[in-house]
Formats: C-alpha cells, sequence, structure tokens
C-alpha cells in the first residue's frame, strides 16, 4: 500500500512544516512530492493533509499514519547504522585508505595528471552533473574549477572524506559544488534527475562495477553522458627494467583484487559500458611517459603518485606474504631509481565517454 519514500516524504513535511522546503530537502520538484502525496493518499484511500489558510495539517488519520511512521523510521536507520557499521570494516581492507598521506598523495595525482585527463572535462552551462565517488575532493576542484557555470553534486559513503572535500571546496572558494553521503549501489535521487555522470578511479574498487553503472545511468537523464576514468596497472612500464618493480606492482594488483577490486579495470571500459546499455562509446587512453625532460611529472606523479601508493601497501603484502620485506623494499628502490635520473616510467589511464539512450 505504501512504500518507504512515501514514509521519508511524510516524516520530511511534518519535520519542515512545508512542501517545499520537504521537496528541497528530498530533491524534488514540488509537484513531484504533491503527486507521490496523492499517490500515497489513493494507495490508502484516506486523506493524510488538509489545507487551512494555505497551510497543511494532518487529519487524525494521517497524524496517526504519520506517528507510525516516525516508529518504523527509526528501525530503517538502525539497520542503515548497523550497515554502514559493517561498511567500515569492510573499508579498513581498502587498498589506498584514508589517511591525511594518502589525501596528500589524491591531491598530487590529480594536480600532476589533471593535462592528460580533465583537458576535455567540460561540459555545456548550466548543466547538473554529479561526481560519484568524489572522495576528498581531488578531482572535484580540478572539474568545478573549469566549469563555473554548472552546478555539482559530489557524492561519497565515506562522511569523513566528504567534510575532507567541502572544506577543500570553501577554501577554493567553489561555490557550485555541494556534498552528500550517498551509497553509489542505491541513490537516493529519482530517475533522470542529472544532465551528466562524472567517476573518477571508484570503479577500480568495488566488487560490482556493473551495478554501480547501472545506478548511475538510472539518475542520468535521456542523451545525458556518463564520463568514467580509470587506471590500469597492466600498463607500467619503466625503464631500467626491474623484476622486482614488476612484483611489487603486481602485489598491488593482488591486493586489490582480493579486497573485490580491480586494478587493471581500465582495459574494461568499453564493454562495462557497452553492458550496461550506453550508446556512442568513446575510450581513449591517456599515456603519461615521464623522462627527465618532464621533472615536475617526475616528482608528482612517478614519486609522489605511483610509488607513493606502491609503499603505502607494503605492511599488508609483506603480512600476507607475497614477498618478504627485504624484495618489497627492493622494488621500491627501484622505482624510485627510475625517477633518479636515466630513467623513464610510463602509465596509461583510460577515459570512457558514453551517452544515455
Amino acid at each position: 500500500m505504501f512504500e518507504l519514500r512515501h514514509i521519508i516524504l511524510i516524516e520530511a513535511v511534518d519535520r519542515l512544516g512545508s512542501l517545499k522546503r520537504a521537496a528541497q530537502e528530498l530533491h524534488l520538484t514540488q509537484s513531484a512530492l504533491s503527486h507521490q502525496l496523492k499517490q500515497l493518499e489513493s494507495s490508502l484511500g484516506i486523506k493524510i493533509f488538509h489545507r487551512v489558510n494555505n497551510q497543511l495539517h494532518f487529519t487524525p488519520l494521517g497524524k496517526e499514519f504519520c506517528e507510525a511512521s516516525k516508529g518504523i523510521l527509526e528501525k530503517v536507520h538502525q539497520i542503515e547504522d548497523r550497515v554502514e557499521e559493517v561498511k567500515s570494516n569492510e573499508m579498513e581492507s581498502y587498498i589506498h585508505g584514508y589517511s591525511e598521506i594518502e589525501t596528500q598523495r589524491l591531491y598530487d595525482q590529480a594536480h600532476s595528471i589533471a593535462d592528460f585527463i580533465h583537458w576535455d572535462s567540460r561540459w555545456e552551462e548550466g548543466s547538473l552533473i554529479l561526481e560519484a565517488g568524489c572522495g576528498v575532493g581531488a578531482q572535484t576542484k580540478i572539474i568545478a574549477a573549469q566549469n563555473p557555470q554548472c552546478e555539482f553534486v559530489g557524492v561519497d559513503i565515506s562522511q569523513k572524506s566528504l567534510e575532507i572535500a567541502d572544506q577543500l571546496t570553501q577554501d577554493l572558494k567553489l561555490g557550485n559544488v555541494k556534498f552528500l553521503k550517498e551509497d553509489l549501489t542505491h541513490l537516493s535521487f529519482e530517475d533522470n534527475t542529472f544532465d551528466h555522470v562524472f567517476l573518477c578511479f571508484v570503479l577500480e574498487h568495488v566488487k560490482s562495477p556493473l551495478t554501480i553503472l547501472q545506478e548511475l545511468n538510472r539518475v542520468l537523464k535521456p542523451h545525458g553522458t556518463i564520463t568514467v576514468i580509470e587506471g590500469d596497472h597492466g600498463s607500467t612500464y619503466s625503464y631500467p627494467d626491474s623484476k622486482a618493480a614488476r612484483e611489487v606492482v603486481q602485489a598491488q594488483v593482488t591486493l586489490q583484487e582480493k579486497s573485490g577490486g580491480n586494478a587493471n579495470i581500465g582495459r574494461a571500459l568499453y564493454p562495462l559500458l557497452k553492458k550496461t546499455g550506453f550508446a556512442d562509446i568513446n575510450v581513449s587512453p591517456r599515456q603519461v611517459y615521464v623522462d627527465d625532460s618532464k621533472p615536475a611529472l617526475v616528482s608528482g606523479f612517478t614519486l609522489n603518485t605511483f610509488t607513493a601508493m606502491i609503499k603505502g601497501i607494503s605492511s599488508e603484502a609483506i603480512a600476507q606474504k607475497m614477498m618478504s620485506e627485504d624484495a618489497f623494499q627492493e622494488g621500491i628502490k627501484d622505482l624510485e631509481r627510475t625517477a633518479a635520473g636515466g630513467g623513464t616510467f610510463c602509465y596509461t589511464f583510460f577515459k570512457g565517454i558514453a551517452v544515455k539512450r
């Protein structure tokens, strides 16, 4: 007879006192909210509200429904808290982590490769864009600054990351971004909400990238575009060549696979987007090649992005007996040697852009 969304709607109207404020909080138009109320009343066969002097008041039966709904919502919130607790425990195995060091590494990565992956991250003025899995805002600060006439909604499951991202955009005076805590597998937005969807370095960490792409497809407007950027550790090569360096990179790939991710997902973007049902798919490789003539990339990418990421999995790789501590340190030393003069380093990102049918 009714759904959870109806209960959430009634609670919001009761708490906020008006359809307009409830619609704003729930990211609905006022007409859409009114339509859902009428559907609920029709389904229940009762009137929930009546209007007096343009003010909403609960009918007696409506008040009973509202009070009962509060108990249901309380139980739902308890379940949600438990789910978040389980997810937090699972996130401890997330390869990159959420430390201050990792936050800085993500900023270094975004800055160092911006010219490679974001020169075409531009959308028409007035667009509403969802950044899925925005994290600490490393990519947000770039795409929001490049598109000042667009509105961005950054979502992530980590409240701590969202707080960091929000502070970053405030410091940069980027007024076209807001952040919300969301689960990418079950977004709270209505169908066909966003003009465009953007996600960067997200699918590599999830167990079911197809599920997330399907959910993003749902909230994207017809003829809207999705932009997906992912790396591919299998594209890594360096000079001087080193077996030890290749082994520590493979340790990262293996650990990410054990946690349900895929560090080589870049090569799979086209089939994933096609299977989701997107059209006009274009995937382009964005190769980052580094040698002595590019000192900013030597420090920003080879050392502070890629090698720093591999260093971050040392304890886990050694604890799982993938390799000895000496072998791991040898691999790190050889990666650093490619940046010490006379060396080269190469890595390929993949950027996929597709259209919702």
